[in-house]
Protein backbone atom coordinates (compact mmCIF):
# COMPACT_ATOMS: atom_id res chain seq x y z
CA UNK A 1 0.00 0.00 0.00
CA UNK A 2 1.45 3.32 -0.80
CA UNK A 3 0.15 7.44 -0.82
CA UNK A 4 0.51 9.17 -3.60
CA UNK A 5 -0.02 13.20 -3.52
CA UNK A 6 -1.10 15.41 -5.96
CA UNK A 7 -2.69 18.76 -5.57
CA UNK A 8 -5.91 18.87 -4.53
CA UNK A 9 -6.06 14.98 -3.72
CA UNK A 10 -4.39 12.05 -2.95
CA UNK A 11 -4.09 8.61 -3.96
CA UNK A 12 -4.20 5.97 -1.91
CA UNK A 13 -3.00 2.63 -3.56
CA UNK A 14 -4.14 -0.67 -1.99
CA UNK A 15 -3.99 -4.13 -3.53
CA UNK A 16 -3.47 -2.54 -7.20
CA UNK A 17 -6.59 -0.51 -6.78
CA UNK A 18 -6.44 3.64 -6.45
CA UNK A 19 -8.78 5.37 -4.04
CA UNK A 20 -9.23 8.76 -4.14
CA UNK A 21 -8.57 10.33 -0.74
CA UNK A 22 -9.79 14.83 -0.44
CA UNK A 23 -7.17 16.81 0.41
CA UNK A 24 -6.48 20.55 1.52
CA UNK A 25 -4.22 21.77 -0.96
CA UNK A 26 -5.15 24.96 -2.37
CA UNK A 27 -5.55 24.83 -6.22
CA UNK A 28 -3.10 28.27 -6.31
CA UNK A 29 -0.03 26.82 -4.08
CA UNK A 30 0.37 23.15 -4.98
CA UNK A 31 3.12 20.86 -3.26
CA UNK A 32 6.10 23.41 -2.37
CA UNK A 33 9.41 21.61 -1.42
CA UNK A 34 12.02 23.29 0.48
CA UNK A 35 15.59 22.01 1.89
CA UNK A 36 16.18 22.43 5.33
CA UNK A 37 19.87 22.42 5.51
CA UNK A 38 20.70 22.64 8.81
CA UNK A 39 18.54 19.52 9.47
CA UNK A 40 19.41 17.28 6.29
CA UNK A 41 15.89 17.49 5.51
CA UNK A 42 13.03 18.20 2.90
CA UNK A 43 9.79 20.33 3.96
CA UNK A 44 6.66 19.32 1.90
CA UNK A 45 4.18 22.17 1.92
CA UNK A 46 0.65 21.12 1.42
CA UNK A 47 -0.23 24.39 -0.20
CA UNK A 48 -0.31 26.93 2.34
CA UNK A 49 -1.07 24.37 5.21
CA UNK A 50 0.45 21.07 6.40
CA UNK A 51 3.90 20.56 6.15
CA UNK A 52 5.77 16.81 5.17
CA UNK A 53 9.15 15.90 6.49
CA UNK A 54 11.22 13.80 4.82
CA UNK A 55 14.76 12.73 5.97
CA UNK A 56 18.14 12.33 4.31
CA UNK A 57 21.07 10.93 5.46
CA UNK A 58 22.61 13.08 8.34
CA UNK A 59 25.30 15.74 7.20
CA UNK A 60 24.17 15.81 3.63
CA UNK A 61 23.12 19.66 3.55
CA UNK A 62 20.77 20.09 0.73
CA UNK A 63 20.88 23.01 -0.56
CA UNK A 64 18.54 23.31 -3.96
CA UNK A 65 15.85 21.21 -6.03
CA UNK A 66 15.01 21.13 -9.70
CA UNK A 67 12.41 18.91 -10.58
CA UNK A 68 11.58 16.32 -13.70
CA UNK A 69 9.53 17.88 -16.41
CA UNK A 70 6.56 16.18 -15.24
CA UNK A 71 6.97 16.45 -11.58
CA UNK A 72 7.57 12.72 -11.01
CA UNK A 73 11.05 13.19 -9.46
CA UNK A 74 12.87 15.68 -7.38
CA UNK A 75 16.56 16.47 -7.84
CA UNK A 76 18.12 17.41 -4.62
CA UNK A 77 21.64 18.61 -4.53
CA UNK A 78 23.95 18.79 -1.42
CA UNK A 79 26.36 20.86 0.20
CA UNK A 80 27.11 18.88 3.12
CA UNK A 81 27.78 15.30 1.51
CA UNK A 82 28.39 16.95 -2.64
CA UNK A 83 25.66 13.84 -3.17
CA UNK A 84 23.14 14.00 -6.29
CA UNK A 85 19.63 12.55 -4.58
CA UNK A 86 16.66 11.69 -6.44
CA UNK A 87 13.51 11.66 -4.61
CA UNK A 88 10.42 9.81 -6.11
CA UNK A 89 7.58 12.84 -6.05
CA UNK A 90 4.92 10.70 -5.67
CA UNK A 91 6.00 8.75 -2.03
CA UNK A 92 8.59 10.57 -1.11
CA UNK A 93 10.87 7.75 -1.30
CA UNK A 94 14.98 8.16 -2.19
CA UNK A 95 15.48 5.96 -5.38
CA UNK A 96 19.07 7.12 -6.61
CA UNK A 97 22.48 8.76 -4.89
CA UNK A 98 24.76 9.94 -6.99
CA UNK A 99 28.25 11.08 -5.19
CA UNK A 100 29.07 13.97 -7.36
CA UNK A 101 32.26 14.94 -4.85
CA UNK A 102 32.87 15.58 -1.12
CA UNK A 103 30.58 18.61 -1.13
CA UNK A 104 29.43 21.22 -2.57
CA UNK A 105 27.37 20.53 -5.38
CA UNK A 106 25.09 22.96 -5.87
CA UNK A 107 22.44 22.70 -8.01
CA UNK A 108 21.11 20.30 -10.47
CA UNK A 109 18.89 20.76 -13.46
CA UNK A 110 17.26 18.57 -15.88
CA UNK A 111 17.11 19.23 -19.65
CA UNK A 112 14.26 20.33 -21.07
CA UNK A 113 13.33 16.93 -22.42
CA UNK A 114 14.21 15.50 -18.93
CA UNK A 115 16.45 13.03 -20.40
CA UNK A 116 19.73 14.43 -18.93
CA UNK A 117 20.70 16.46 -16.12
CA UNK A 118 23.58 18.91 -15.78
CA UNK A 119 25.17 19.07 -12.49
CA UNK A 120 27.06 21.51 -11.07
CA UNK A 121 30.24 21.63 -8.49
CA UNK A 122 31.75 24.43 -7.32
CA UNK A 123 34.49 22.96 -4.97
CA UNK A 124 35.43 19.80 -7.89
CA UNK A 125 34.84 22.66 -11.07
CA UNK A 126 33.04 19.43 -12.63
CA UNK A 127 30.21 19.57 -15.06
CA UNK A 128 28.60 16.61 -14.63
CA UNK A 129 26.51 14.81 -17.16
CA UNK A 130 23.58 12.54 -15.91
CA UNK A 131 21.37 9.97 -18.25
CA UNK A 132 18.29 9.99 -16.78
CA UNK A 133 15.71 6.74 -17.01
CA UNK A 134 12.56 7.48 -15.78
CA UNK A 135 10.96 4.56 -16.57
CA UNK A 136 14.05 2.35 -15.13
CA UNK A 137 14.49 4.79 -12.23
CA UNK A 138 18.01 4.39 -13.50
CA UNK A 139 20.39 8.03 -13.39
CA UNK A 140 23.96 7.42 -14.56
CA UNK A 141 27.09 10.10 -15.24
CA UNK A 142 28.10 9.78 -18.70
CA UNK A 143 30.33 12.56 -18.61
CA UNK A 144 31.42 15.74 -17.37
CA UNK A 145 33.15 18.91 -18.06
CA UNK A 146 35.99 20.66 -15.60
CA UNK A 147 34.68 24.37 -15.90
CA UNK A 148 37.98 25.66 -13.28
CA UNK A 149 40.50 24.32 -15.90
CA UNK A 150 38.96 26.38 -18.85
CA UNK A 151 37.49 29.62 -16.44
CA UNK A 152 39.41 29.61 -12.87
CA UNK A 153 35.93 29.53 -11.48
CA UNK A 154 33.60 26.69 -10.40
CA UNK A 155 30.25 26.28 -12.11
CA UNK A 156 27.02 27.35 -9.78
CA UNK A 157 23.95 26.71 -11.90
CA UNK A 158 22.60 25.51 -15.45
CA UNK A 159 19.80 26.98 -17.78
CA UNK A 160 19.06 25.22 -20.96
CA UNK A 161 18.34 26.48 -24.98
CA UNK A 162 14.89 25.24 -25.50
CA UNK A 163 16.56 22.15 -27.62
CA UNK A 164 18.71 21.05 -24.98
CA UNK A 165 21.39 21.07 -26.73
CA UNK A 166 23.09 23.83 -25.24
CA UNK A 167 23.85 24.37 -21.72
CA UNK A 168 24.47 28.13 -19.93
CA UNK A 169 26.35 27.94 -16.70
CA UNK A 170 26.68 30.68 -13.89
CA UNK A 171 30.32 30.61 -12.55
CA UNK A 172 31.63 31.57 -8.95
CA UNK A 173 32.81 34.07 -7.78
CA UNK A 174 33.27 38.01 -7.77
CA UNK A 175 34.17 37.60 -11.41
CA UNK A 176 31.40 35.81 -12.48
CA UNK A 177 30.60 35.17 -15.98
CA UNK A 178 28.45 33.04 -17.97
CA UNK A 179 29.80 29.66 -19.51
CA UNK A 180 28.31 28.06 -22.74
CA UNK A 181 28.52 24.71 -23.02
CA UNK A 182 27.51 22.04 -26.11
CA UNK A 183 25.92 19.33 -23.91
CA UNK A 184 26.10 16.34 -26.78
CA UNK A 185 29.87 16.62 -26.61
CA UNK A 186 30.39 18.67 -23.13
CA UNK A 187 32.48 20.92 -24.94
CA UNK A 188 33.25 24.33 -23.67
CA UNK A 189 32.48 27.02 -26.24
CA UNK A 190 32.82 30.05 -24.43
CA UNK A 191 31.83 32.90 -21.58
CA UNK A 192 30.24 35.97 -20.76
CA UNK A 193 31.49 38.29 -18.41
CA UNK A 194 28.91 39.44 -15.81
CA UNK A 195 29.28 42.04 -13.34
CA UNK A 196 29.57 39.76 -10.04
CA UNK A 197 28.60 36.48 -9.62
CA UNK A 198 25.05 35.13 -10.69
CA UNK A 199 25.89 32.26 -7.88
CA UNK A 200 22.64 32.74 -6.53
CA UNK A 201 20.85 30.94 -9.57
CA UNK A 202 19.31 34.31 -10.40
CA UNK A 203 18.34 32.70 -13.45
CA UNK A 204 14.61 32.67 -15.16
CA UNK A 205 13.60 31.41 -18.47
CA UNK A 206 11.00 33.15 -21.25
CA UNK A 207 7.92 31.23 -21.68
CA UNK A 208 8.72 30.93 -25.50
CA UNK A 209 12.09 29.60 -24.67
CA UNK A 210 14.03 32.07 -26.08
CA UNK A 211 15.39 34.65 -24.02
CA UNK A 212 16.92 33.72 -20.21
CA UNK A 213 16.61 36.66 -17.79
CA UNK A 214 20.01 36.60 -15.44
CA UNK A 215 20.58 39.18 -12.10
CA UNK A 216 24.14 39.29 -11.18
CA UNK A 217 25.01 40.73 -7.69
CA UNK A 218 28.27 43.06 -8.39
CA UNK A 219 27.75 46.29 -6.81
CA UNK A 220 24.08 47.02 -6.28
CA UNK A 221 22.81 44.76 -9.00
CA UNK A 222 22.49 44.05 -12.64
CA UNK A 223 20.05 42.81 -14.99
CA UNK A 224 20.65 40.60 -18.85
CA UNK A 225 18.89 39.39 -21.13
CA UNK A 226 19.91 35.96 -23.30
CA UNK A 227 19.10 35.68 -26.54
CA UNK A 228 19.37 31.77 -27.03
CA UNK A 229 18.82 32.22 -30.38
CA UNK A 230 22.15 34.72 -31.28
CA UNK A 231 23.70 33.58 -28.26
CA UNK A 232 24.02 37.32 -27.20
CA UNK A 233 24.14 38.48 -23.63
CA UNK A 234 22.83 41.80 -23.36
CA UNK A 235 22.69 43.95 -20.20
CA UNK A 236 20.03 46.18 -19.52
CA UNK A 237 21.31 49.10 -17.65
CA UNK A 238 18.18 51.22 -17.56
CA UNK A 239 17.27 50.20 -14.08
CA UNK A 240 20.40 51.88 -12.18
CA UNK A 241 20.85 50.50 -8.43
CA UNK A 242 18.26 47.67 -7.80
CA UNK A 243 19.81 46.40 -4.83
CA UNK A 244 22.61 44.41 -2.56
CA UNK A 245 23.46 40.96 -3.14
CA UNK A 246 20.77 40.14 -5.39
CA UNK A 247 20.36 36.57 -5.66
CA UNK A 248 17.27 34.54 -6.79
CA UNK A 249 15.18 35.29 -9.25
CA UNK A 250 11.37 34.66 -11.16
CA UNK A 251 9.48 35.99 -14.03
CA UNK A 252 5.48 36.68 -13.65
CA UNK A 253 3.68 34.51 -15.72
CA UNK A 254 2.62 37.45 -17.80
CA UNK A 255 6.28 38.25 -18.07
CA UNK A 256 5.92 42.31 -16.71
CA UNK A 257 7.37 41.99 -13.94
CA UNK A 258 10.57 40.21 -12.46
CA UNK A 259 11.01 39.06 -8.78
CA UNK A 260 14.60 39.39 -7.33
CA UNK A 261 15.37 38.72 -3.53
CA UNK A 262 18.11 40.99 -2.00
CA UNK A 263 20.04 38.45 -0.11
CA UNK A 264 21.73 41.43 2.00
CA UNK A 265 23.67 40.61 5.17
CA UNK A 266 22.08 43.13 7.25
CA UNK A 267 18.43 43.82 8.57
CA UNK A 268 16.92 44.66 5.83
CA UNK A 269 15.41 42.12 3.97
CA UNK A 270 13.71 42.57 0.65
CA UNK A 271 12.38 41.48 -2.85
CA UNK A 272 12.82 43.81 -5.56
CA UNK A 273 10.59 43.95 -8.14
CA UNK A 274 11.45 45.25 -11.78
CA UNK A 275 8.90 46.21 -13.94
CA UNK A 276 10.05 44.84 -17.87
CA UNK A 277 8.58 47.21 -19.87
CA UNK A 278 9.24 50.65 -18.26
CA UNK A 279 12.63 49.78 -15.78
CA UNK A 280 10.90 51.08 -12.61
CA UNK A 281 12.18 49.46 -9.40
CA UNK A 282 9.64 48.81 -6.02
CA UNK A 283 10.56 47.34 -3.42
CA UNK A 284 8.54 44.37 -1.60
CA UNK A 285 9.45 44.54 2.52
CA UNK A 286 10.23 40.75 4.10
CA UNK A 287 11.48 42.27 7.42
CA UNK A 288 9.90 39.64 9.51
CA UNK A 289 11.65 39.71 12.32
CA UNK A 290 12.47 43.52 13.25
CA UNK A 291 16.37 44.25 14.02
CA UNK A 292 17.16 40.28 12.63
CA UNK A 293 18.71 39.88 9.20
CA UNK A 294 16.57 37.02 7.93
CA UNK A 295 17.98 36.97 4.51
CA UNK A 296 15.31 36.55 1.55
CA UNK A 297 16.93 33.66 -0.41
CA UNK A 298 15.77 31.26 -3.40
CA UNK A 299 12.49 32.44 -4.68
CA UNK A 300 10.11 30.06 -6.92
CA UNK A 301 6.28 30.86 -8.19
CA UNK A 302 3.25 28.93 -8.97
CA UNK A 303 0.49 31.26 -10.67
CA UNK A 304 0.32 34.55 -9.22
CA UNK A 305 1.97 33.65 -5.75
CA UNK A 306 5.94 34.44 -5.24
CA UNK A 307 7.24 32.00 -2.53
CA UNK A 308 10.38 33.14 -0.91
CA UNK A 309 12.74 31.13 1.48
CA UNK A 310 14.30 33.05 4.69
CA UNK A 311 17.45 31.44 5.06
CA UNK A 312 18.06 32.33 8.37
CA UNK A 313 14.56 32.64 9.75
CA UNK A 314 13.53 29.12 8.84
CA UNK A 315 10.19 31.00 7.28
CA UNK A 316 8.99 30.63 3.75
CA UNK A 317 6.87 33.83 2.78
CA UNK A 318 4.19 34.13 -0.10
CA UNK A 319 4.14 37.44 -1.86
CA UNK A 320 0.28 37.64 -3.79
CA UNK A 321 1.58 39.63 -6.84
CA UNK A 322 -1.62 41.11 -7.43
CA UNK A 323 -1.88 43.06 -4.29
CA UNK A 324 1.37 42.59 -2.96
CA UNK A 325 0.65 41.14 0.73
CA UNK A 326 2.67 39.46 2.08
CA UNK A 327 2.11 36.09 4.71
CA UNK A 328 4.73 33.79 6.33
CA UNK A 329 4.94 30.13 7.42
CA UNK A 330 7.23 28.14 9.37
CA UNK A 331 9.41 25.84 7.94
CA UNK A 332 12.61 25.05 10.46
CA UNK A 333 13.35 26.21 13.72
CA UNK A 334 15.58 29.78 12.99
CA UNK A 335 19.17 29.60 12.84
CA UNK A 336 22.21 31.10 14.76
CA UNK A 337 24.93 29.06 13.02
CA UNK A 338 24.84 27.81 9.54
CA UNK A 339 21.39 28.17 6.96
CA UNK A 340 17.64 27.05 8.70
CA UNK A 341 16.52 26.96 4.83
CA UNK A 342 17.73 27.72 1.35
CA UNK A 343 16.08 26.22 -1.69
CA UNK A 344 12.45 25.84 -2.68
CA UNK A 345 10.78 24.95 -5.86
CA UNK A 346 6.98 24.45 -6.93
CA UNK A 347 6.13 20.64 -8.11
CA UNK A 348 4.62 20.81 -11.35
Amino acid sequence: MRLIYRAGLAMLIVAGSAVAIRTEVPSDDGEIWVTAQNTSELKILLGWGGIETVALQAGAGPHTISFSPDGSYAYVSNLGNGDLIVVRADDRQIVATLDLGATFTHQTQPSPDGSILLSANRDTGMLTKIAADEEAETWAAVGSLNLTEVTGRGPMCVAYRADGQRAYVSLFGAAGGIALVDVPTMTFLGVWPTAGSVSGCGIANSRDGRTIFYTSAGGTGHFYRLDTWTDMLTEDAGYGPIGANLHGLVVSANEKHAYVSAARTDDVDEIKVLNLTSHEVSTISLNRRAGISDVPDSIARRGSNIYVTLRFAGQVARIKAQTGTVDYIDVAPPATTGWAIHGIAVRP
